[in-house]
């Protein structure tokens, strides 16, 4: 049964319409002809706005709406919500709203909620939501409350767009931050997924030589209601997919791979599977892979530097000698290098002699590590020429003044004779070799001279003799040196070791020996050790 003012107010839309068919006489709130002027302004401003306004009048609160309200009632409380109590309309989140209600009709106070989060179950499943909204009261002839208007409006995909993009924010800005170990970046994603309200699940694979493997999730689990060929197809095809509610997308393609990856991601269940949510889920997945494919890309440059590196610097490393009685190690303080800026070599001159060299460039890393092969490659060169010692190293001279950070290098030359078992030597700015056996340690100090590059004065060179069982130690400052101590503590401390250790087992245990002790905490500085033993 409807009337003149209410057929009026309630003419050109859908939800005036549905109105004008409830038979309002047979609710507790009777027929509109018999409704107080407050409640009749209160429908004509309902029908005649857009904005989302709805009526809750009488002992029941029964609702009166327009098609503003009508998207909140989502696809299963219209239209039975028109006419009916706001309790039974709203009976999941009225514990919620009630003592809103109770407090507008007892207090005639205005309430007003700002991006309030409700859990409604509107549309077949309980959905996340957000509304701002004001409960004001009605009231009728006489003054008395009888009735609430609801002027709202749905905030919801405002309040989780935003929550998305800080959840994207902060996935980008971590993943930007860990590039270059994949493992690192596995570990920032499941920690930021993990965290965020509108990804339920994400997880990894990566793309190896053995197919793909299951790499990192924000669960203790994989998930394993992705068929694993539907995995291996978005991988081949670079294609999305979906399985349920969950997104199969490829992580960002590699040089050398059709894709990096797969990464499985579910949206938020309190969310419509929407293309809302589906793009956010695509962007995460963009993000990552980018950030894994740029991880892999510089791993795989590091890779090739590495052995480029490592084929160079292997390169400019001598051959271990084969005759019987030497040894040779070396230890670069920087582990990222084969070698740095000492050297060693040991030159097979015929006759059962031998060219020994040991030296240290300024500096370290490979610009040391340059300076010190070409400088190696010359005193090869020079030896071979049958140049002893002195001869040897006045040619050094010579070179490292056209060498760039080759001048103050330190080099010690010296030709051991086995068959007069003698050791002629000279030095340039270098340590002593010493010579240990079972009984006493002596040095070697004579022939001494300035580094490479300071003098044009004739070098100096000496001989010594050799005993059998003799042990000839050449070096680098490396073994010795200590910060805040004198040098000459350094090479008591290895004639020391070098003897202690000579006295209890062979000469050939000595190189590794004496690392062991005298590096115990580790290489500071690179060190060549060089040892002859004397048959």
């Amino acid at each position: 049964m409807s009337s003149d003012w209410f057929d009026l107010a309630t003419q050109g839309t859908e939800s005036g319409e549905l109105a004008r068919s409830i038979d309002w006489s047979a609710t507790s709130i009777g027929a509109p002809d018999t409704w107080p002027k407050t409640l009749r302004a209160a429908v004509r401003l309902c029908f005649s706005t857009r904005f989302p306004i709805f009526i809750a009048w009488g002992p029941e609160l029964l609702m009166i709406y327009n098609d503003g309200y009508r998207p909140m009632l989502g696809e299963d409380k219209h239209p039975s919500a028109m006419g009916s109590p706001a309790s039974a309309v709203w009976a999941e989140i009225w514990p919620e709203i009630e003592p809103l209600f109770d407090s507008v009709l007892e207090t005639g106070i205005a309430t007003w909620a700002e991006d309030s989060p409700l859990t409604v179950n509107r549309s077949g499943f309980d959905e996340e939501t957000a509304f701002t909204f004001s409960y004001s009261p009605l009231r009728d002839e006489d003054g008395t409350i009888c009735g609430i208007m609801d002027v709202a409006t749905e905030t919801t995909e405002h309040v989780v767009d935003r929550r998305r993009l800080q959840t994207l924010g902060t996935l980008t800005a971590a993943l930007q931050r860990l590039q270059g170990d994949v493992d690192e970046l596995a570990a920032a994603t499941v920690a930021v997924l993990g965290r965020s309200q509108d990804v339920t699940r994400a997880d990894l694979y990566l793309d190896t030589s053995a197919g793909l493997v299951a790499f990192a999730s924000t669960h203790e689990r994989h998930d394993e209601s992705v068929p694993p060929h539907v995995l291996r197809e978005v991988a081949d095809r670079r294609r999305l997919d979906h399985v349920g509610n969950a997104l199969v997308a490829p992580l960002a393609a590699t040089r050398d791979r059709v894709a990096a990856g797969v990464m499985v991601l579910e949206g938020n269940p309190h969310r419509p599977d929407d293309d809302a949510q589906r793009s956010f889920l695509q962007l995460v997945a963009s993000a990552v892979g980018t950030a894994l494919s740029s991880t892999l890309a510089q791993i795989r440059q590091v890779d090739e530097l590495r052995t480029v590196a490592d084929a160079l610097q292997d390169a400019m490393l001598p051959d271990e000698p084969t005759a019987p009685g030497w040894h040779t190690r070396y230890r670069p303080a920087d582990d990222s290098l084969l070698i740095g800026g000492d050297w060693y070599d040991v030159v097979d001159l015929s006759d059962g002699r031998f060219g020994l060299v040991v030296g240290d460039c300024v500096g370290k890393g490979l610009r040391a590590a340059a300076v010190m092969g070409q400088l190696r490659s010359a005193s090869r060169a020079l030896l071979l020429e049958n140049l002893g010692p002195a001869a040897t190293l006045e040619g050094l001279d010579r070179f490292a003044r056209t060498l760039p950070g080759a001048e103050l290098a330190t080099v010690l030359c010296a030709i051991v004779d086995e068959s007069s078992r003698t050791i002629t030597y000279s030095a340039a700015g270098h340590l002593p070799p010493l010579v240990v056996n079972k009984a006493e340690t002596r040095w070697l100090n004579e022939g001494r001279g300035t580094p490479l590059a300071l003098t044009s004065l004739p070098r100096q060179e000496a001989t010594a003799a050799l005993d059998s069982g003799d042990a000839v130690v050449l070096y680098t400052d490396g073994l010795v040196e200590r910060r805040g101590e004198h040098l000459s503590e350094g090479l008591r401390r290895l004639a020391d070791v070098a003897l202690a250790i000579r006295e209890e087992r062979h000469a050939a245990d000595l190189p590794d020996a004496l690392l062991a002790e005298l590096l115990s905490g580790g290489a500071r500085d690179d060190v060549a050790l060089l040892l002859y033993e004397v048959p």
